[in-house]
């Protein structure tokens, strides 16, 4: 199966900023997905594996969240 990549535009859309910030972003070295940055060529290819991989880092366990506060409720 080949790989499927993203688009810089597409890229910015599912991280809900602009184009202009993802640029920003990239230009200053923030944490973003790995990138495919052919030389001599302004397009970069993000491929959807390491992007959701990427995502996956952030994901907040809210069984937990929820498991702790309960048992806050039942020690007052």
């Amino acid at each position: 199966m080949a790989e499927q990549y993203y688009s810089d535009t597409e890229i910015a859309t599912l991280l809900g900023i602009s184009l202009s910030r993802l640029r920003s972003k990239i230009y200053q070295g923030e944490p973003l997905p790995a990138r495919i940055e052919i030389p001599g060529n302004r397009t970069r290819l993000w491929n959807k594996e390491d992007v959701h991989s990427w995502l996956n880092q952030f994901k907040k366990q809210d069984a937990l969240i929820n498991s702790r506060s309960q048992v806050r409720k039942l020690k007052k």
